[in-house]
């Protein structure tokens, strides 16, 4: 039942499924890799979820950052809306943290970096995440990456909201969310800090069991920060406060972790500081790196393939 052609993309198969939608990896003519993700068709019928999901795309396609995944195209008025962005190879910290364990050194500091630095480009633009956790930060070639900002606003109202499913995932929302207050950059921020505690361990910072022990160990109880360099320790507290008027903002928890690692103060932008950091301290899990050299030896045979066809083209015409 999945689609052969979604807008531009041909679909080569599924990355994932959520609660709004599927994403597929997709190819341009070009050959060019794209995530795809396609609204469910319960969604599709829902003209205020339609709407709300236009807006959100609006928002998105300005979003522009080295630790988010460039906007590509989008259809909200397709059969099934769909929104296109950047693929990055490479695995989800989820899956990393399960199978090869923390993340280390550079990696560690690159991955609290990263983060921080998609968020001050998110909020910046007046977004609210709503659905950070592990599965929704891929570890890619030059950096970590950020998925799915944004989208999960288009959401509320709907049949998942009115049946009463929590928006988040448990043990990845901020303890204001879980007794009802609206998700702000500051609860953003209190699960940036469950991230970083989660890369540098290995762990959940909140454990495992059901979703109201989570919920009880969020709201009550306080984070497994055991095997956090001491030198986080600090800022992860901050950001991991009960209450949220003390979080520091994206901003400052990204200018503090550049401090902290390269022991100076930044100056000026540090965005701008980003990149740099990234390409010195950054260390790409080995799956990144072969899943982007299989995609651009995928692009450069389908490149070849086109240049072949076009020849042969133009010779018949010519003859």
């Amino acid at each position: 039942g999945d689609p052969a052609r979604v807008g531009p993309y041909h679909v080569l198969g599924r990355l994932g499924a959520g609660g709004m939608g599927t994403v597929y990896a997709g190819t341009d003519r070009s050959g060019a890799a794209a995530a795809v993700k396609v609204v469910h068709g319960e969604f599709a019928l829902d003209r205020d979820f339609r709407a709300r999901f236009a807006r959100e795309v609006r928002l998105v396609r300005e979003v522009d950052g080295p630790c988010t995944p460039r906007f590509l195209a989008a259809d909200t008025g397709a059969e099934r809306p769909w929104l296109a962005v950047e693929y990055v190879p490479g695995p989800t910290l989820r899956r990393h943290v399960q199978t090869r364990g923390p993340l280390r050194g550079g990696a560690l500091w690159g991955f609290a970096v990263g983060v921080a630095e998609a968020l001050v480009a998110v909020h910046g633009r007046g977004i609210v995440h709503r659905d950070l956790k592990p599965g929704n930060v891929i570890l890619g070639p030059t950096g970590p990456k950020v998925l799915d900002f944004g989208i999960a606003r288009a959401l509320d109202g709907t049949a998942i909201t009115r049946t009463g499913r929590a928006m988040g995932t448990p043990g990845w929302v901020a303890p204001e969310v879980f007794t009802g207050a609206a998700p702000d950059p500051a609860a953003d921020m209190f699960v940036w800090g469950a991230l970083v505690a989660c890369a540098a361990t290995g762990r959940d910072p909140f454990g495992a069991g059901s979703t109201q022990d989570k919920a009880v160990r969020v709201v009550r109880g306080e984070a497994d920060l055991d095997g956090v360099p001491e030198e986080l320790l600090p800022l992860l507290r901050a950001a991991l406060a009960k209450d949220p008027r003390p979080r520091p903002s994206a901003a400052q928890a990204l200018r503090e972790v550049l401090r902290l690692r390269t022991g100076r103060a930044v100056g000026g932008s540090a965005t701008a500081a980003v990149p740099g950091f990234l390409h010195r301290e950054w260390e790409a899990p080995a799956e990144a790196a072969a899943q982007a050299d299989a995609w651009r030896e995928r692009e450069l045979r389908h490149r070849r393939a086109r240049r072949r066809r076009a020849g042969t083209r133009t010779a018949v015409a010519a003859g």
